[in-house]
């Protein structure tokens, strides 16, 4: 019982620790098979592999195209501590935005904007399953939901890098 407790606390505060340190965070989607190949370029050679049968979130440090530069894994089930560390490239980590998504934490009404600005006019989305980024300037991720009908900007402090909660 006391580990299940810890297991929904750390669901549930993970994704806030994250947004305080003002990183943007996303959670792979792979169902390719056993792995997830990380790269040490866009299109480049496969340099780690990432199991697939994890809740894996990724830091988001850059974009190239539809390629994602990232750092820093974090298993978000946290019953066993598995750590994965990305060792041994000189040209970074990178994965297709295709396999990366996050939702939006709590309200989603305004999330959504038309440019990255609190002032920018609200996208009308209704709830969909998520969002993959496209591209980040400061505090905001442009996103594209993952049935394609809506693109738009989200402030990092609304995304919830967590497939197993819907963040506060």
């Amino acid at each position: 019982m006391k580990k299940h407790i810890l297991l929904l606390l750390a669901a549930v505060l993970l994704p806030l620790a994250i947004n305080a340190q003002g990183l943007v965070y996303a959670y792979i989607v792979d169902n390719d098979g056993p792995v997830t190949n990380i790269r040490n370029a866009p299109r480049g050679k496969v340099v780690a592999t990432l199991p697939t049968d994890r809740a894996l979130a990724v830091q988001l440090l850059s974009v190239k195209g539809e390629w994602w530069k990232i750092n820093d894994v974090v298993d978000q089930y946290g019953d066993d501590e598995m750590e994965f560390v990305l060792r041994g490239s000189k040209t970074g980590y990178w994965i297709h935005r295709s396999l990366l998504q996050f939702t939006i934490a709590g309200d989603p009404t305004g999330a959504l904007r038309a440019a990255p600005s609190a002032k920018a006019k609200a996208i009308k989305c209704p709830v969909v399953d998520g969002f993959h980024p496209i591209d980040i300037k400061g505090k905001w991720v442009k996103a594209v939901s993952t049935d394609g009908k809506y693109t738009g900007w989200i402030h990092r402090d609304k995304i919830c890098s967590n497939p197993l909660t819907t963040c506060p």
